[in-house]
């Protein structure tokens, strides 16, 4: 096994940049909110914060449910819907301290720049932030490189406390979705047993994302999901304590979590389900509008979203109040039934 920084605590002592609020609460980071998962077999949900009013409904959500909970966006959303990593971790803290001066408890939220892919510079100012977690989307590199290039990152983190995904397998590869036999080739896509394994024997991080059927954005139809091979790497690297990640879980059922979930998943990401919500709650003339400009822009509408924050916050205060309730409830629905994380506040300290 080779020789790695083991990752300390995220705290004031290891971090300068760790925020402490109301009674000496701090972010939590992936070993911290995942360890506990794996041990009580269920699933964290990571929903990627796209405006200011789904870190409202998200934070809302998992304190109703006294839920751990992922606050996360990836490095092109952070371009894309202004969530830049200072102003997304201002409005996450705030929102936290609003959560525990109204219900009177804590939750564990981590805080997680996901795919970093080209600009490697993202995961200091992430850092400089305050996120108590990053992930390293190396993926498109063949896995020697993948290691080579991923370590430094991990050695940087762990030294502050924050934890490292990094990922083997490209989520949707090009590969597959160009595939005309896709159905009966897309296991030979999935991530390799043995490529997994050797990137965490060696690289160390705190969670590895896979490919196992899973893409991001919305399923045209049912994928098929490899169970059995999430369960494979799970039982290939559950000796580095680095739990299986799943991308893409839009549009996938509550007992298909649960299937991942039994197999070794710990952590989920969930983006396109609670910005559908949101964007179905605002004027029909808004979304026209931005659809429009999303196709001048030969883009998709989640890519323009930065251009129409001014008019969004002009909406009627009870229509963003409905949209930010249906968040809520699906939220909380898919802690409930489909993470099985619902009460788990509690088994941390």
């Amino acid at each position: 096994m080779d020789e790695v920084t083991p990752i300390a605590a995220f705290s004031k002592e290891n971090n300068p940049n760790v925020r402490v609020l109301n009674n000496g609460y701090t972010l939590s980071n992936l070993k911290t909110l995942l360890s506990v998962a794996r041990a009580n077999n269920f699933g964290v949900v990571a929903i990627n914060q796209r405006s200011k009013y789904i870190v409202e409904a998200t934070l809302e959500a998992a304190w109703q449910e006294k839920s751990p909970v992922i606050c996360e966006i990836a490095e092109s959303e952070s371009k894309y819907c202004n969530m830049g990593p200072d102003r997304l971790s201002n409005l996450v803290h705030e929102g936290i301290e609003r959560m525990i001066e109204k219900y009177g408890y804590s939750v564990p939220v981590a805080l997680h720049m996901d795919h970093v892919q080209k600009d490697l510079e993202l995961v200091d100012r992430a850092i400089e932030a305050g996120f108590s977690s990053v992930e390293a989307d190396l993926s498109r590199f063949p896995v020697q490189e993948n290691i080579e290039k991923s370590k430094p990152v991990v050695e940087k983190c762990h030294r502050v406390g924050v934890s490292v995904e990094l990922e083997e397998g490209e989520i949707g590869a090009a590969g597959a979705l160009s595939d005309p036999n896709i159905d009966s080739n897309i296991e030979s896509y999935y991530t390799k047993v043995e490529d997994a394994k050797a990137l965490v024997s060696a690289a160390r991080p705190d969670a590895l994302a896979i490919f196992v059927g899973n893409g991001h954005g919305k399923y045209l139809k049912e994928p098929r999901i490899g169970f059995d091979r999430i369960a494979e790497i799970w039982d290939a690297i559950k000796e580095y304590d680095c739990p299986v990640v799943l991308h893409g879980g839009s549009g996938l059922s509550p007992e298909t979590f649960n299937k991942a979930i039994d197999a070794g998943a710990a952590k989920v990401n969930y983006a396109t389900s609670v910005s559908d919500i949101f964007f179905k709650n605002l004027p029909e003339e808004l979304i026209a509008e931005m659809d429009k400009k999303a196709e001048e822009n030969d883009t998709a509408r989640r890519k323009v979203l930065y251009l129409f924050e001014e008019q969004i916050d002009g909406v009627d205060s009870s229509m963003l109040e409905k949209a930010k309730e249906e968040m809520i409830e699906h939220i909380k629905m898919m802690m409930r039934e489909g993470f099985r994380s619902n009460g788990k506040a509690d088994m941390y300290e």
